[in-house]
């Protein structure tokens, strides 16, 4: 498995080809690194429709610019599903109940466990 490192994540594709995205701690995502992880995606894929694991547990942050890019890119980037591992229950169920009434073209859904992310994506596959 080959893992890269930018400056605010690691990024890899494991063995059940699921792509996964570890936010490194106490970064700010700026639209220099939205667009840095996305071409090592489009490389690491090779531009192909996969399923993303994207760990957030550390603390971060992210800028306006970079989010719309990544909202953008992702629609367009052959994300099939992604799961979003997060630290804090309340926090996870909030984001269930707003990713229920969002009109996101992808499906998402937040988990506090990894098993539980991981076998949710390979339903996906």
């Amino acid at each position: 498995m080959n893992k890269t490192q930018t400056r605010t994540a690691q990024i890899y594709l494991d063995e059940n080809g699921i792509l996964h995205l570890v936010m490194n701690v106490r970064v700010v995502v700026d639209l220099e690194d939205a667009i840095d992880n996305y071409l090592v995606i489009k490389n690491i894929t090779k531009n192909k429709p996969c399923v993303r694991l994207i760990d957030i547990r550390k603390v971060f942050k992210i800028d306006k610019k970079a989010k719309a890019f990544i909202d953008k890119k992702q629609t367009q980037a052959n994300t099939i599903a992604r799961a979003i591992l997060m630290n804090n229950g309340l926090r996870k169920s909030t984001a269930n109940f707003f990713v229920k009434f969002n009109s996101n073209l992808i499906p998402t859904k937040f988990f506090i466990n990894y098993d539980e992310a991981i076998e949710w994506l390979k339903s996906y596959q």
